[in-house]
């Protein structure tokens, strides 16, 4: 599920972006795909292209994706991931380009006092409410005990957030399982038979909800 909204940088013109770069002293770092990316310390890392994963692992191994990052996703633990401990870590999925910001340089004005830059510190306050706000309706879907009861919770999130009964998943069937915490098997058992039932039409990444308010 995409849960980044607002961009650090939206409401900034190119002319802005390229004089903020200059002043906030950024560095800008390649990924290759499936390569662990250090959790920014003091910093705010943005995704400038490709797909970042945040994971978590249990003492077996199981891997549960707590969030998704894509161009524009934010991350850092100055931004609520105060709380990550060795158990997470943030993986490329795809060759990725990230752009870091010391934290400070977002935070403290300059002496030109530029407006754009309060822009960002705006932006800034607006995602952190966003990554609040997801990781809430992540525990939400975590928290029901069946592979049926976190699938319809997270397509009921999903189709309120299209604003109707049909969405797309962001990820894979295999990425689906991992970011409602299911065996990847025991879940395609149960779509199929959701689909059986007249639950859900699913195809690929194409799903319809055909319970509840969304259903048309």
């Amino acid at each position: 599920m995409e849960n980044t909204v607002t961009s650090l940088f939206d409401g900034v013109s190119r002319e802005e972006y390229a004089a903020m770069m200059v002043c906030f002293k950024t560095v800008t770092r390649t990924y290759r795909r499936g390569e662990e990316i250090p959790m920014p310390h003091e910093r705010v890392a943005v995704v400038q292209s490709g797909h970042v994963d945040l994971i978590k692992t249990d003492i077996n191994g199981v891997r549960t994706i707590f969030e998704q990052l894509r161009k524009g996703g934010v991350f850092g633990d100055v931004l609520g991931y105060a709380w990550a401990d060795a158990s997470f870590f943030l993986v490329a999925e795809e060759d990725s380009d990230i752009l870091y910001i010391d934290y400070e340089h977002i935070v403290k004005r300059c002496a030109k006092a530029c407006a754009h830059h309060s822009t960002v510190v705006s932006n800034l306050v607006r995602l952190m409410s966003e990554k609040t706000q997801a990781l809430s309706e992540h525990l939400e879907i975590l928290s029901r005990r069946t592979t049926r009861e976190k699938l319809l919770a997270y397509f009921t999130m999903a189709a309120a957030k299209n604003g109707n009964s049909y969405f797309t998943l962001p990820f894979s069937q295999t990425s689906l399982a991992d970011y409602i915490c299911v065996d990847r098997s025991a879940m395609v058992r149960e779509l199929r038979r959701m689909t059986d039932e007249g639950i859900i039409e699913i195809e690929r990444r194409n799903v319809k909800l055909k319970t509840g308010r969304y259903d048309k």
